[in-house]
């Protein structure tokens, strides 16, 4: 049976050129920027309050979270659409949906019309949403994984910096005109239709579960070896993510509060910073692949390690300068969690399962941001955004030692094992 399947592997191989293979790699990142497009309109708020004078503010800016909400929710449909009409066909689906639901707003003066158009644009969002990780999982292996993994934020945080520019270019014709940037998903869905190919009819999905059998033997020989569709590590990596999310999180939401109560510098001097943040993850997120061919699986308690103290030592310092440095560093550490995370879930999810375990600790990322405002305060206490920050930044260091707990005694296990 195996010989059999190796037998696929190499017929698929063939069918998959090396320029086919970059054309899927474009179209998989190219997902990922529509992930996190929800926001690059945010600058059209001022313009619609204008033309909506009679819409309260506080539902004008619904217009952004009302996509998180609906793509929060359909994430784990897209698991279930996924058992239905396949992989391929749920992420069309999916940018079909995002692509016609975001312009509604550039041809219509509606408000509760625009507002039902982002809901939409939310579910489409949610059904693209898994595919884009689930599915480097299906066409790549090993460090060509992890590189791809880790380019997806950075490929990410680079498109959605394009496309806020783009609309705010567009803005000046009048706010309507900044939801036309909305087309730049169009290439995406064409290369989705005539270049990604099938997974359920190329051979992929056979093509994967090899590769996976090699992978979990060559990790058993070296005593790390991992069940197939292991449900408690996936619970416990939407754990972490979920917590990484919100200690990331607070550390933004709290950082303009933290400028002002503690006089280091103005709310857009926080601003500022949270851009160079920004920009480190993008620098992190090309270093993850090197990295992890390194170090492996300790790439997650350094990255936990290092972020929890760059964070923890903020409210310590007095310089904004060095704010800045230590921030750009934090960024830097921050992007190697999540990429982990879900280059950890590809490795041990099968072919069927992959997209609905990557859903669900999608759903840990979307809760720990929707939930960081709510910690922030408990974590200060109240008012006190320095304490926040100090304390977002132990809950890191938390979790990166008990990540080197898990390690070693996974390992102490799997040796006892074999004794």
């Amino acid at each position: 049976n195996l010989l059999h399947k190796r037998k696929k592997l190499i017929n698929m191989a063939k069918v998959i050129s090396k320029f086919h293979s970059w054309l899927i790699i474009v179209a998989l990142l190219s997902l990922n920027i529509v992930e996190q497009a929800a926001s690059v309109i945010n600058a059209t708020i001022p313009g619609m309050a204008k033309s909506f004078p009679n819409e309260a503010l506080v539902n004008i800016e619904l217009v952004t979270t009302v996509v998180s909400i609906f793509v929060t929710i359909f994430v784990l449909v897209s698991g279930v659409i996924v058992k239905w009409i396949g992989q391929k066909r749920t992420a069309i689906l999916g940018l079909l949906i995002a692509s016609v639901s975001s312009i509604i707003p550039a041809i219509i003066n509606n408000f509760t019309a625009i507002l039902i158009s982002r809901a939409i644009l939310g579910i489409g969002i949610g059904l693209a949403n898994p595919l884009a990780i689930s599915l480097i999982g299906v066409f790549f292996y090993g460090d060509q994984r992890a590189k791809l993994m880790g380019w997806r934020s950075a490929i990410a945080g680079i498109g959605t910096a394009a496309m806020t520019f783009v609309a705010g270019q567009l803005l000046v014709f009048s706010w309507h005109a900044a939801y036309w940037v909305y087309l730049l998903f169009i290439p995406t869905l064409v290369l989705f239709i005539f270049v990604v190919p099938d997974p359920e009819k190329s051979g992929a999905l056979q093509r994967q579960e090899v590769e996976q059998e090699k992978e979990m033997a060559e990790a058993a020989k070296q005593g790390n070896e991992v069940k197939k569709n292991p449900i408690g590590l996936i619970i416990l990596l939407t754990l972490l993510t979920f917590f990484t999310l919100v200690s990331m999180m607070v550390f933004a939401v709290k950082l303009p509060t933290y400028f002002v109560q503690s006089h280091i510098g103005t709310p857009t001097d926080a601003s500022n910073v949270w851009s160079a943040v920004n920009l480190a993850t993008v620098v992190g997120g090309f270093l993850f692949g090197p990295i992890y061919k390194k170090l492996g699986k300790y790439v997650l308690p350094l990255g936990l390690l290092s972020a929890g103290i760059c964070v923890g030592i903020i409210p310590f310092v007095s310089s904004l300068w060095l704010v800045y440095a230590v921030s750009m560093i934090e960024g830097i550490a921050g992007s190697l969690i999540i990429p982990y995370i879900f280059n950890r879930i590809s490795e041990v999810s099968s072919a069927k399962k992959a997209p609905l375990f990557t859903s669900i600790a999608l759903v840990g990322s979307n809760l720990g941001s929707f939930m960081a405002p709510y910690a922030g305060e408990v974590l200060g206490m109240g008012t006190n955004a320095g304490l926040a920050i100090m304390n977002a930044g132990i809950i890191n260091i938390i979790l990166a030692i008990a990540s080197i707990a898990v390690i070693f005694m996974l390992k102490k296990a799997n040796v006892a094992k074999r004794i």
